[in-house]
Protein backbone atom coordinates (compact mmCIF):
# COMPACT_ATOMS: atom_id res chain seq x y z
CA UNK A 1 0.00 0.00 0.00
CA UNK A 2 1.34 3.58 -0.76
CA UNK A 3 -0.02 6.84 -1.53
CA UNK A 4 0.14 10.59 -2.33
CA UNK A 5 -0.38 14.07 -0.24
CA UNK A 6 0.41 17.08 -2.32
CA UNK A 7 0.01 19.47 0.38
CA UNK A 8 2.00 22.43 -1.33
CA UNK A 9 -0.70 23.53 -3.62
CA UNK A 10 -3.11 25.00 -1.26
CA UNK A 11 -1.16 27.35 1.17
CA UNK A 12 -2.68 31.06 -0.04
CA UNK A 13 -0.86 33.52 3.05
CA UNK A 14 -1.13 36.31 0.40
CA UNK A 15 -4.75 35.42 -0.46
CA UNK A 16 -5.09 35.65 3.19
CA UNK A 17 -3.36 39.16 4.24
CA UNK A 18 -5.08 40.52 1.23
CA UNK A 19 -8.88 39.36 2.46
CA UNK A 20 -7.77 40.32 5.90
CA UNK A 21 -6.37 43.89 4.72
CA UNK A 22 -9.86 44.47 2.63
CA UNK A 23 -12.09 43.18 5.38
CA UNK A 24 -10.36 45.64 7.74
CA UNK A 25 -11.06 48.65 5.41
CA UNK A 26 -14.78 47.86 4.65
CA UNK A 27 -15.19 47.68 8.62
CA UNK A 28 -13.52 51.43 9.17
CA UNK A 29 -16.05 52.72 6.50
CA UNK A 30 -18.86 50.32 7.92
CA UNK A 31 -18.40 51.43 11.34
CA UNK A 32 -18.38 55.20 10.13
CA UNK A 33 -22.24 54.31 8.59
CA UNK A 34 -23.40 52.27 11.60
CA UNK A 35 -23.33 55.58 13.58
CA UNK A 36 -24.11 58.02 10.85
CA UNK A 37 -27.53 55.95 10.01
CA UNK A 38 -28.67 54.70 13.72
CA UNK A 39 -28.06 58.64 14.53
CA UNK A 40 -30.05 59.57 11.28
CA UNK A 41 -32.64 56.94 12.16
CA UNK A 42 -33.74 58.29 15.96
CA UNK A 43 -33.45 61.39 14.35
CA UNK A 44 -36.16 61.05 12.07
CA UNK A 45 -37.66 58.02 13.24
CA UNK A 46 -37.25 56.16 9.66
CA UNK A 47 -37.57 52.54 10.18
CA UNK A 48 -35.35 52.48 6.98
CA UNK A 49 -32.65 54.17 7.89
CA UNK A 50 -32.63 51.93 11.74
CA UNK A 51 -32.83 48.51 9.85
CA UNK A 52 -30.04 49.32 7.20
CA UNK A 53 -28.30 50.65 10.97
CA UNK A 54 -28.91 47.29 12.77
CA UNK A 55 -28.39 45.30 9.33
CA UNK A 56 -24.35 47.21 9.43
CA UNK A 57 -24.21 46.77 13.14
CA UNK A 58 -24.44 42.76 11.43
CA UNK A 59 -22.00 43.35 9.03
CA UNK A 60 -19.84 44.89 11.70
CA UNK A 61 -19.99 41.04 13.50
CA UNK A 62 -19.33 40.08 10.16
CA UNK A 63 -16.25 41.47 9.00
CA UNK A 64 -15.03 40.93 12.35
CA UNK A 65 -15.16 37.75 12.49
CA UNK A 66 -14.00 37.68 9.27
CA UNK A 67 -10.88 39.04 10.15
CA UNK A 68 -10.42 36.96 13.34
CA UNK A 69 -10.94 33.88 10.89
CA UNK A 70 -8.59 34.88 8.23
CA UNK A 71 -5.87 35.77 11.51
CA UNK A 72 -6.46 32.42 12.39
CA UNK A 73 -6.72 30.67 9.16
CA UNK A 74 -3.13 32.28 8.79
CA UNK A 75 -1.87 29.62 11.75
CA UNK A 76 0.41 26.99 11.07
CA UNK A 77 -1.09 23.66 11.63
CA UNK A 78 -0.33 21.76 14.53
CA UNK A 79 -0.25 17.73 15.90
CA UNK A 80 -3.37 18.15 17.31
CA UNK A 81 -5.01 20.94 14.58
CA UNK A 82 -3.08 19.09 11.43
CA UNK A 83 -5.29 21.07 8.85
CA UNK A 84 -4.48 24.00 10.65
CA UNK A 85 -7.44 26.73 11.47
CA UNK A 86 -8.76 27.33 7.73
CA UNK A 87 -12.70 25.80 9.18
CA UNK A 88 -12.58 29.10 11.35
CA UNK A 89 -13.74 30.67 8.48
CA UNK A 90 -16.38 28.52 7.89
CA UNK A 91 -17.82 28.85 11.34
CA UNK A 92 -17.92 32.58 11.21
CA UNK A 93 -19.96 32.21 7.81
CA UNK A 94 -22.72 30.40 9.51
CA UNK A 95 -22.24 32.36 12.62
CA UNK A 96 -22.76 35.54 10.24
CA UNK A 97 -25.77 34.13 8.51
CA UNK A 98 -27.58 33.30 11.64
CA UNK A 99 -26.85 36.93 13.37
CA UNK A 100 -28.64 38.19 9.51
CA UNK A 101 -31.50 35.90 9.98
CA UNK A 102 -32.39 37.07 13.49
CA UNK A 103 -31.53 40.86 12.43
CA UNK A 104 -34.29 40.42 9.14
CA UNK A 105 -36.96 38.97 11.67
CA UNK A 106 -36.84 41.93 13.76
CA UNK A 107 -37.07 44.09 11.12
CA UNK A 108 -40.15 42.59 9.71
CA UNK A 109 -41.68 42.26 13.42
CA UNK A 110 -41.16 46.36 13.46
CA UNK A 111 -42.53 47.06 10.01
CA UNK A 112 -45.72 44.90 10.65
CA UNK A 113 -45.86 47.03 13.62
CA UNK A 114 -45.61 50.51 12.23
CA UNK A 115 -47.88 49.40 9.57
CA UNK A 116 -50.38 49.36 12.51
CA UNK A 117 -49.56 52.09 13.72
CA UNK A 118 -48.14 54.78 11.56
CA UNK A 119 -45.17 56.69 12.55
CA UNK A 120 -44.07 59.97 11.50
CA UNK A 121 -40.54 60.74 9.51
CA UNK A 122 -38.50 63.21 8.81
CA UNK A 123 -38.03 62.99 5.27
CA UNK A 124 -35.29 65.13 4.28
CA UNK A 125 -33.10 64.17 6.80
CA UNK A 126 -34.08 60.54 6.08
CA UNK A 127 -32.90 61.08 2.41
CA UNK A 128 -29.71 62.43 2.87
CA UNK A 129 -28.68 60.16 5.44
CA UNK A 130 -29.67 57.63 2.69
CA UNK A 131 -27.44 59.07 0.48
CA UNK A 132 -24.24 59.21 2.61
CA UNK A 133 -25.47 55.64 3.00
CA UNK A 134 -25.14 54.60 -0.58
CA UNK A 135 -21.85 56.20 -1.09
CA UNK A 136 -20.48 54.45 1.94
CA UNK A 137 -21.63 51.23 0.84
CA UNK A 138 -19.99 51.81 -2.72
CA UNK A 139 -16.58 52.45 -1.11
CA UNK A 140 -16.92 49.40 0.38
CA UNK A 141 -18.16 47.13 -1.97
CA UNK A 142 -14.80 48.49 -4.06
CA UNK A 143 -12.58 47.81 -1.27
CA UNK A 144 -13.89 43.81 -0.95
CA UNK A 145 -14.67 43.48 -4.46
CA UNK A 146 -10.53 42.45 -5.65
CA UNK A 147 -10.10 39.99 -2.85
CA UNK A 148 -14.16 38.34 -2.81
CA UNK A 149 -13.84 36.14 -5.05
CA UNK A 150 -11.31 33.42 -3.09
CA UNK A 151 -12.67 34.02 0.53
CA UNK A 152 -15.68 32.65 1.79
CA UNK A 153 -15.47 35.73 4.70
CA UNK A 154 -15.04 38.25 1.87
CA UNK A 155 -17.70 37.11 -0.01
CA UNK A 156 -20.33 37.26 2.96
CA UNK A 157 -18.87 40.55 3.13
CA UNK A 158 -19.39 41.56 -0.11
CA UNK A 159 -22.90 40.00 -0.17
CA UNK A 160 -23.87 42.10 2.75
CA UNK A 161 -22.42 45.50 1.46
CA UNK A 162 -24.28 45.35 -2.01
CA UNK A 163 -27.55 44.26 -0.17
CA UNK A 164 -27.07 47.34 2.02
CA UNK A 165 -26.11 49.53 -1.48
CA UNK A 166 -29.70 48.19 -2.64
CA UNK A 167 -31.36 48.83 0.88
CA UNK A 168 -30.07 52.48 0.75
CA UNK A 169 -31.51 52.68 -2.76
CA UNK A 170 -34.75 51.45 -1.32
CA UNK A 171 -34.18 54.24 1.25
CA UNK A 172 -34.24 56.86 -0.85
CA UNK A 173 -37.11 56.27 -3.15
CA UNK A 174 -39.35 56.15 0.64
CA UNK A 175 -38.01 59.24 1.56
CA UNK A 176 -38.88 60.51 -1.78
CA UNK A 177 -42.30 59.02 -2.02
CA UNK A 178 -42.88 60.36 1.70
CA UNK A 179 -41.05 64.22 0.32
CA UNK A 180 -43.73 64.27 -2.41
CA UNK A 181 -46.99 62.64 -0.62
CA UNK A 182 -46.14 62.53 2.94
CA UNK A 183 -47.32 58.48 2.73
CA UNK A 184 -44.93 57.39 5.63
CA UNK A 185 -45.60 53.71 5.51
CA UNK A 186 -43.77 53.31 1.95
CA UNK A 187 -40.53 53.58 5.28
CA UNK A 188 -41.84 50.22 6.69
CA UNK A 189 -42.42 48.86 3.23
CA UNK A 190 -38.95 49.32 2.10
CA UNK A 191 -38.04 47.52 5.82
CA UNK A 192 -39.60 44.52 4.39
CA UNK A 193 -37.95 44.69 1.29
CA UNK A 194 -34.47 45.17 3.27
CA UNK A 195 -34.96 42.07 5.44
CA UNK A 196 -35.70 40.25 2.26
CA UNK A 197 -32.86 41.08 0.67
CA UNK A 198 -30.68 40.16 4.04
CA UNK A 199 -32.77 36.91 3.86
CA UNK A 200 -31.65 36.26 0.41
CA UNK A 201 -28.57 36.98 0.51
CA UNK A 202 -27.36 35.49 3.19
CA UNK A 203 -29.12 31.87 2.43
CA UNK A 204 -26.83 30.82 -0.35
CA UNK A 205 -23.54 31.32 1.59
CA UNK A 206 -25.04 29.66 4.46
CA UNK A 207 -25.97 26.68 2.52
CA UNK A 208 -22.15 26.54 1.31
CA UNK A 209 -20.52 26.45 4.84
CA UNK A 210 -23.39 24.16 5.79
CA UNK A 211 -22.23 21.78 2.95
CA UNK A 212 -18.44 22.40 4.00
CA UNK A 213 -19.18 21.65 7.69
CA UNK A 214 -21.18 18.31 6.64
CA UNK A 215 -17.97 17.35 4.29
CA UNK A 216 -20.36 17.52 1.32
CA UNK A 217 -19.23 16.98 -2.09
CA UNK A 218 -18.57 20.60 -4.07
CA UNK A 219 -20.68 21.91 -5.86
CA UNK A 220 -19.67 21.08 -9.76
CA UNK A 221 -18.12 17.49 -8.98
CA UNK A 222 -19.52 14.54 -9.37
CA UNK A 223 -18.00 11.83 -7.28
CA UNK A 224 -19.21 9.07 -9.92
CA UNK A 225 -17.81 11.17 -12.65
CA UNK A 226 -14.25 11.14 -10.73
CA UNK A 227 -14.32 7.50 -10.16
CA UNK A 228 -14.96 6.59 -13.67
CA UNK A 229 -12.07 8.66 -15.20
CA UNK A 230 -9.44 7.03 -12.70
CA UNK A 231 -10.77 3.85 -13.35
CA UNK A 232 -9.50 4.93 -17.11
CA UNK A 233 -5.73 5.01 -15.92
CA UNK A 234 -3.68 2.11 -17.22
CA UNK A 235 -3.23 -0.12 -14.17
CA UNK A 236 -6.29 0.60 -12.38
CA UNK A 237 -8.80 -2.20 -11.62
CA UNK A 238 -11.17 -0.56 -9.12
CA UNK A 239 -11.69 2.51 -6.78
CA UNK A 240 -13.69 2.27 -3.45
CA UNK A 241 -14.15 4.34 -0.34
CA UNK A 242 -13.69 7.45 -2.43
CA UNK A 243 -14.46 10.81 -0.91
CA UNK A 244 -13.94 14.15 -2.44
CA UNK A 245 -14.92 17.23 0.43
CA UNK A 246 -13.79 20.95 0.96
CA UNK A 247 -11.63 21.61 3.88
CA UNK A 248 -12.61 25.34 3.47
CA UNK A 249 -13.68 27.83 0.73
CA UNK A 250 -11.53 26.80 -2.55
CA UNK A 251 -9.43 24.14 -0.52
CA UNK A 252 -11.10 21.09 -1.96
CA UNK A 253 -9.55 17.29 -0.91
CA UNK A 254 -9.81 13.72 -1.96
CA UNK A 255 -8.98 10.44 -0.69
CA UNK A 256 -9.50 7.00 -1.93
CA UNK A 257 -8.63 3.21 -1.86
CA UNK A 258 -7.13 2.22 -5.69
CA UNK A 259 -7.36 -1.60 -6.77
CA UNK A 260 -4.51 -1.47 -8.97
CA UNK A 261 -3.01 -4.84 -11.14
CA UNK A 262 0.70 -4.48 -9.84
CA UNK A 263 2.07 -2.58 -6.96
CA UNK A 264 5.35 -2.19 -8.71
CA UNK A 265 3.69 0.38 -10.83
CA UNK A 266 2.43 2.39 -7.20
CA UNK A 267 5.14 5.68 -8.42
CA UNK A 268 3.75 5.68 -11.83
CA UNK A 269 0.23 4.62 -11.01
CA UNK A 270 0.17 7.59 -8.91
CA UNK A 271 1.63 10.18 -10.69
CA UNK A 272 -0.73 9.31 -13.46
CA UNK A 273 -3.93 9.40 -11.06
CA UNK A 274 -2.76 13.05 -9.51
CA UNK A 275 -1.95 14.56 -12.69
CA UNK A 276 -5.67 13.50 -14.11
CA UNK A 277 -7.21 14.62 -10.72
CA UNK A 278 -5.79 17.97 -11.18
CA UNK A 279 -5.83 18.52 -14.89
CA UNK A 280 -9.17 17.23 -15.06
CA UNK A 281 -11.06 18.09 -11.75
CA UNK A 282 -9.12 20.61 -10.42
CA UNK A 283 -8.08 18.37 -7.58
CA UNK A 284 -4.79 19.09 -6.18
CA UNK A 285 -4.85 17.93 -1.81
CA UNK A 286 -4.80 13.92 -3.34
CA UNK A 287 -4.60 11.26 -0.40
CA UNK A 288 -4.71 7.76 -2.46
CA UNK A 289 -3.87 4.40 -0.85
CA UNK A 290 -2.68 1.45 -3.98
CA UNK A 291 -3.97 -2.09 -3.28
CA UNK A 292 -4.06 -5.33 -4.98
CA UNK A 293 -6.87 -7.60 -5.05
CA UNK A 294 -5.03 -9.88 -2.73
CA UNK A 295 -4.72 -7.38 0.02
CA UNK A 296 -7.58 -5.04 -0.47
CA UNK A 297 -9.41 -3.53 2.68
CA UNK A 298 -13.33 -3.84 2.62
CA UNK A 299 -15.50 -1.84 0.93
CA UNK A 300 -16.71 0.86 3.73
CA UNK A 301 -20.91 0.10 3.89
CA UNK A 302 -21.10 3.94 5.02
CA UNK A 303 -19.54 4.98 1.96
CA UNK A 304 -21.78 6.86 -1.11
CA UNK A 305 -23.70 5.09 -3.33
CA UNK A 306 -21.53 4.50 -6.10
CA UNK A 307 -18.26 4.78 -4.66
CA UNK A 308 -17.88 0.93 -4.31
CA UNK A 309 -15.61 -1.36 -5.88
CA UNK A 310 -15.86 -0.51 -9.94
CA UNK A 311 -14.15 -2.43 -12.30
CA UNK A 312 -12.07 -0.51 -14.64
CA UNK A 313 -13.66 -0.38 -18.27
Amino acid sequence: MTGMDDHGLHRHPGRLEDATRALTLALGVTLFLVAVEAVGGWLTGSLALLADAGHLLVDVGSLGIGIIACWLAQRPATAEMSYGYRRAEILAAVTNGIALWAIAGAIIYEAVQRLRVPHPVAAPGMLAVAVLGLAGNLVASALLAPAHGGNLNVRAAFAHVLADAAAAVGTIAASLVILATGWTPADALVSFGIAGLVLVGSWPLVREAVRILMEGTPRGLSLAEVERAMCTVPGVRGVHDLHIWSLTAGVVAVSGHVLVADLGESQRLLGDLGSLLGTQFGLSHVTLQLETEEFSEPWHPNCAPGTGPLAAR
